[in-house]
């Protein structure tokens, strides 16, 4: 996946990049504006993650030149410090696609880009695969042993994440802003009740090779691990 990151500060540039890195995108940087644009003139690129405050040319005005004269594509994410909810506000409206603020979290970012290209259907990868799990993150489906397995949009939003960041521990707030795009109340239980029903539908138990467990005061984390011959012949799907 080609992103380009417009960013003058090369601390916060070497952390985006390293999170790109990892996730496996190629990724260009140039330090203004001016330079955004010339570069979009002559790369075709899936996502720009934009930075507000720029030498030049504002980030703003990027994305008011990129939907201009490039339509809905490439995809926008605004990384930037500013956090007024007029601003963020103002940046959706104009067309950008999701806004993330400094200081940023590695996790949070690499979540929300690749719900992002997922979302605007320029993800590369087209499955995830976990023993006998399998996502198809384009078609939006899963299956087990072969069976597919029914989620709603949401609880396929978080499944996925939590089957691509296998031994991760992951936080309820990260989960809400994926599939809900913010977060919840504190009191809520709504991601609870979506786990619960996520647990159920994919038989998370440990005859499936993996498991899910509750980590204290934080979030989830799901672990694989091998089972025998023996269990894994006996691991037949039953929905519970």
């Amino acid at each position: 996946m080609n992103i380009l990151l417009v960013e003058d500060d090369l601390a916060q540039a070497a952390a985006v990049e390293k999170v790109m890195l990892q996730s496996g995108h190629q990724i260009s940087r140039v330090d203004s504006g001016e330079n955004a644009v010339r570069f979009l003139k002559n790369n075709e690129i899936d996502l720009v993650v934009l930075d507000w405050q720029l030498p030049g040319i504002s980030g703003f005005e990027v994305l008011h030149w990129i939907r201009s004269n490039l339509g809905s594509q490439p995809a926008v994410l605004f990384l930037t410090s500013r956090v007024l909810e007029v601003d963020i506000a103002r940046a959706l409206e104009a067309g950008a696609d999701e806004y993330v603020v400094k200081p940023f979290r590695e996790i949070e970012l690499a979540a929300r880009i690749g719900a992002l290209l997922r979302r605007t259907g320029r993800h590369e990868k087209t499955d995830i695969t976990v023993g006998p799990y399998l996502f198809d993150v384009t078609r939006r489906n899963v299956s087990l042993h072969g069976n597919a397995v029914e989620l709603t949009a949401k609880e396929f939003e978080v499944a996925a994440f939590l089957f691509a960041n296998v031994g991760r521990s992951v936080s309820r707030d990260l989960l809400a802003k994926l599939a809900w795009g913010r977060e919840l109340d504190s009191s809520s239980r709504t991601v609870d009740t979506h786990i619960y029903r996520i647990r159920r539908k994919l038989s998370l138990h440990p005859e499936n090779g993996v498991r899910l467990t509750t980590v204290y005061t934080h979030g989830y984390r799901l672990d694989e691990f091998s089972i025998s011959g023996a269990e894994k012949n006996a691991a037949i799907y039953h929905p519970r």
